[in-house]
């Protein structure tokens, strides 16, 4: 398993003890759920490529740094 590999299960399992739904789309995107949050993890091969933030389906935020994401899920 290479980091970025571990980077994005590092990811998963730090959403998943904050409370966040994960659904993997098409091995390239995972979905975060949590009450009227939404955030969607773009990966370029197992290396972030950007993620989003949605609040009541609104665009909110952009990044393409995993610190940034990783933040996200302790709101």
């Amino acid at each position: 398993m290479t980091a970025a590999t571990d980077e994005r299960k590092t990811v998963a399992e730090i959403a998943e003890e904050q409370g966040w739904q994960r659904r993997v789309s098409l091995d390239r995107n995972d979905v975060f759920m949590r009450g009227t949050v939404r955030i969607r993890a773009m990966w370029a091969g197992d290396k972030l490529n950007g993620a989003t933030l949605f609040h009541d389906e609104m665009y909110e935020s952009y990044t393409r740094e995993v610190s940034t994401l990783r933040a996200w899920f302790k709101r």
